[in-house]
């Protein structure tokens, strides 16, 4: 009650002095009540860390930077990307979805020279897919063409484009070999099943898998995620969830 009562005080002082700061304020509840409304997408449960957690004191990473480019990760989570790149030591990356290919530029930005980011996407040409995706914005993605078109052509020998539904993709060419896994395909939740199902296939014991978009406004793949034995750690200031293979 005595919280409750500062708070009140609170809203009526920042009214009086200035109202538009209000929008900042209920904003901010208004992004913790989404987080908590549906326990089945309670981020609450992961363990939450900080950036430092996985760098220590300092870190040098590369970033390129893309304005204006929508439905990829921010700079931060490319930072956490690059972090977790060095924490695993890692050569070999696997991506299930790239998109434009924002984040494979900053995975492959990051690696050695003799490093290789093996990038999934659905082929354009014939963009079909096998397992449910609700989403009509997802599926709109999902159709869209110029996968890849902004990774820069000095990095592309350090990417290996593969074009196939991850449903139906055969990861037997691959098992243990990838350091890192990065699932940011559909956020169904068969396809986040299934991405992470065949992520932890190819990642070798004590690499790191990840997964974007860990928020409540992807439910089923938050709903998965609470199903897995295993620890996951949120990383603050981003949506990037990710845990080791023992």
């Amino acid at each position: 009650m005595n919280k409750t009562l500062s708070f009140l005080k609170r809203i009526v002082k920042i009214t009086m002095n200035n109202p538009r700061d209000l929008r900042v304020v209920f904003g901010t509840a208004n992004s913790v009540a989404e987080e908590i409304e549906n326990p089945e997408s309670d981020v609450r449960v992961f363990s939450r860390i900080d950036y430092s957690d996985i760098t220590g004191k300092s870190s040098r990473f590369f970033m390129q930077t893309f304005p204006g480019i929508g439905a990829s990760i921010s700079m931060m989570e490319g930072a956490v990307l690059a972090a977790l790149i060095q924490k695993v030591d890692a050569k070999q990356i696997f991506e299930f979805g790239t998109y434009k290919g924002v984040s494979t530029t900053q995975l492959a930005l990051n690696l050695p020279n003799d490093g290789m980011v093996y990038t999934l996407d659905l082929p354009e040409d014939h963009p079909a897919y096998s397992l449910a995706i609700p989403k009509p914005e997802e599926r709109a993605i999902a159709a869209e063409t110029g996968k890849g078109i902004l990774i820069p052509e000095e990095l592309r020998p350090k990417v290996t484009f593969l074009r196939s539904d991850s449903a139906t993709f055969d990861t037997l060419p691959y098992l243990e070999r990838m350091d890192l896994v990065f699932v940011d395909g559909a956020h169904s939740y068969e396809y986040v099943k299934n991405d992470t199902e065949k992520g932890l296939e190819m990642l070798r014991p004590g690499g790191v898998i990840a997964w974007h978009d860990c928020n409540p406004r992807h439910p089923d793949l938050v709903r998965y995620l609470r199903t897995l034995n295993r620890p996951l750690n949120l990383v603050a200031e981003t949506s990037l969830a990710f845990a080791f293979k023992n």
